[in-house]
């Protein structure tokens, strides 16, 4: 930090950012913050998932309290900020599933004087200083995480237990969520199979979910859209996913899905389907497996709260090596 004007001077900040100059003359001043650049976060990082996404999509609805200060500044992650709508929600949600294209500014680090409201130069200053002060403050966000149940914390936020629950999380209202047992005959080669939920009640307000699961790309890889709406989700429903990098044969993918309107899921049946190809061409089958935590299956309520489903049931796709 550097002082400059009727006097000057330099002062370096203490591991919870504080600074201090003092003993200097009355006088008019400037302080200069020589601020990091940091690397953007990569796609995936965490502490930024769906329920960033919802927050940001509900208050574009204008929903349950708006956001305000940094959080409402994270959350407008286009260039240049332009307030913030769906095509935020979707930014973030894409960096959640770690693609790199179609992301805005998801993951920048944005410093401000203001609670974010006014993206600073780097290096910033704080002009006019004519008296004793101790809110001359830099603060610094990651674009993007919005919500407190994920949010990059100081120290005294909501913490994350061993089985990755957060200070947000209820209990469970909805008794399973099921992928599917599928046999694919070698005549086939694209093919859905459906991820089916046990009922869901409307009053619940579940609006979102988020998961991944395993499968062995040797015997089924996915389509270039790996997921599709279906069933409870077919109607406004923005539902995507994305396989995560990795050496393999086991890969991982990730679902993120949410509610566009708010529309809440009602019913049991198909949640979503899987557009699976088959790779396997003799007799061969892999299990499809939910991830532990963190990174289970959890539904996300209008509230953005979290709740894990009751049981996470595996399946299995099966390359039958027929040709029917």
């Amino acid at each position: 930090m550097t002082l400059s004007g009727t006097s000057s001077g330099t002062a370096t900040t203490d591991a919870l950012g504080g600074y201090t100059f003092a003993s200097i003359p009355a006088g008019t001043y400037t302080v200069t913050a020589g601020l990091p650049t940091p690397t953007p976060r990569l796609p995936g990082s965490a502490n930024i998932a769906t329920v960033d996404s919802i927050s940001a999509q509900r208050h574009f609805l204008n929903l349950g309290t708006p956001l305000a200060g940094c959080r409402k500044a994270a959350a407008d992650v286009n260039t240049p900020p332009n307030g913030i709508s769906t095509s935020d929600a979707i930014a973030i949600q894409r960096f959640f599933l770690t693609l790199t294209t179609g992301i805005a500014q998801t993951g920048q680090y944005r410093f401000t004087t203001d609670g974010g409201a006014t993206p600073l130069p780097i290096p910033a200053t704080i002009t006019g200083i004519t008296t004793t002060t101790t809110t001359a403050d830099f603060g610094v966000l990651i674009l993007g995480d919005c919500q407190s149940g994920f949010i990059f914390r100081p120290e005294g936020g909501p913490a994350q237990d061993a089985a990755g629950a957060t200070d947000n999380e209820v209990a469970s209202t909805v008794a399973a969520v099921t992928l599917p047992e599928v046999a694919v005959a070698r005549s086939r080669s694209n093919f859905l199979a459906a991820v089916t939920t046990s009922a869901i009640d409307a009053k619940n307000n579940l609006v979102g979910f988020q998961g991944d699961f395993t499968f062995d790309e040797r015997v089924v890889t996915f389509q270039s859209q790996p997921v599709s709406n279906a069933g409870l989700t077919a109607g406004n429903w923005n539902v995507a996913g994305n396989v995560l990098a990795g050496a393999g044969p086991i890969r991982t993918l990730r679902i993120s899905a949410f509610s566009n309107d708010f529309a809440p899921l009602s019913g049991s049946g198909t949640l979503f389907n899987l557009n699976l190809t088959r790779v396997a061409q003799g007799a061969q089958g892999t299990p499809l497996i939910w991830a532990a935590p963190p990174n289970q299956f959890i539904f996300i309520d209008a509230d953005l709260n979290t709740q894990r489903a009751g049981d996470a049931v595996a399946g299995s796709a099966t390359a039958s090596g027929k040709l029917q």
